[in-house]
């Protein structure tokens, strides 16, 4: 039989191309078997290394934001004489109380007094009360983390699954009204947010209460119900954020190939989002939830004072206004170290996800 000719031929050569089985690969060895579990999971060296060099940071970033701290209350007009005396204090009653706190000493000898002592957990005593600060902290510190992480969770379960939702609708109608209406909670600062939400929700539908503590050891129901309201201030603004970026990198990733190619095979529409484009951008929302958790910290200067929570917030802002060093220090030394430590929680959850982020920062 003759051979064909031509375009023939060529798409004969072609079909044989397809048809013909790929060449065999070796056997992979045991040795090769474990290199690549290696580079597949970034290796347990590299993870170490990844750990060790964040652990590492933490000394120099503490004692680094000690030392601006105390330098910067150091230059801030009058003393904590002053505030404890008034303004009509004479120089000698002034001189007293700074020599019986230690402020007459040189800067370089305070500050390394109370940095020895502040790493091993001994914050002092406040110039105001004559308490303990390690201890005030600890009463206080508690009231914080539960506000921020009610917060954090609300902001997660309410922004995360809007976000994909307005990622998979980039183009549509309903994905672009859902972001431009997150706008408004990066236009409306916290503060007046919780005055709007304590009128809505405290005065008029007298659904929550508006001011008061209970702890939750004491009881747990009413704990939760008076955190609610301080709480949704923060769930407004993070999520606004949250939506939007989690959006942006959900519309990105099911525009990529890999994607596309899900959809090719016939996967399902739910598998196909939440198993190859939600996972892909599942570090991006790590990162994000852990700068917003940072920011929540902060919120809560101004919302424990809104809502009269006795947390760390509200301490600090009393400290700074009696210029109650110790107090001020202490504080600022906690939230460095709570901030240390989100961003290495992040960072190692965002490397278990993507084994190529601890590779680069090892």
């Amino acid at each position: 039989m003759a051979r064909p000719t031509g375009a023939a031929a060529a798409r004969e050569d072609s079909a044989g191309d397809l048809k013909r089985p790929a060449a065999t690969e070796a056997a992979p060895t045991p040795e090769t078997e474990h290199r690549g579990r290696g580079r597949g999971l970034g290796g347990r060296g590299t993870f170490g290394r990844f750990l060790l060099v964040r652990l590492l940071l933490f000394p120099p970033t503490a004692v680094g934001a000690g030392l601006f701290t105390f330098l910067l209350v150091k230059i801030i007009p009058g003393g904590p004489a002053y505030a404890r005396l008034g303004e009509n204090a004479t120089p000698e009653s002034v001189a007293l109380v700074e020599h019986q706190l230690g402020l007459d000493r040189p800067l370089p000898e305070q500050f390394l007094g109370w940095l020895g002592k502040a790493l091993i957990g001994d914050f002092g005593t406040s110039f105001q009360t004559g308490y303990p600060v390690s201890e005030a902290i600890a009463e206080t510190l508690p009231v914080t983390l539960e506000l921020t992480f009610i917060a954090i969770l609300g902001t997660c379960l309410l922004a995360i699954p809007l976000g994909v939702f307005v990622g998979k609708r980039a183009t549509r109608r309903s994905g672009r009204w859902i972001r431009s209406v997150s706008g408004l909670g990066l236009a409306v600062p916290d503060f007046f947010a919780a005055l709007v939400l304590i009128t809505v929700f405290s005065v008029w539908l007298r659904l929550l209460p508006r001011l008061g503590f209970t702890p939750f050891s004491q009881d747990p129901v009413q704990n939760v119900y008076h955190m609610i309201l301080p709480a949704m201030p923060m769930i407004l603004g993070g999520g606004a954020i949250v939506i939007r970026q989690v959006g942006a990198a959900m519309a990105d990733a099911m525009a990529s190939d890999h994607v596309r190619t899900a959809r090719a095979m016939g996967l399902s529409d739910r598998k196909v989002t939440w198993h190859y484009a939600f996972r892909s951008v599942l570090p991006t929302i790590l990162n994000v939830v852990g700068l917003l958790a940072l920011g929540q910290l902060g919120a809560t200067l101004i919302l424990e004072q809104i809502f009269v929570l006795p947390g760390l917030g509200r301490t600090l802002v009393t400290a700074i206004g009696q210029l109650d060093f110790p107090v001020i220090l202490g504080v600022v030394l906690v939230f460095v170290f709570i901030a240390l430590l989100v961003n290495l929680v992040v960072d190692i959850l965002a490397g278990l996800a993507d084994p190529a982020i601890r590779k680069g920062a090892s």
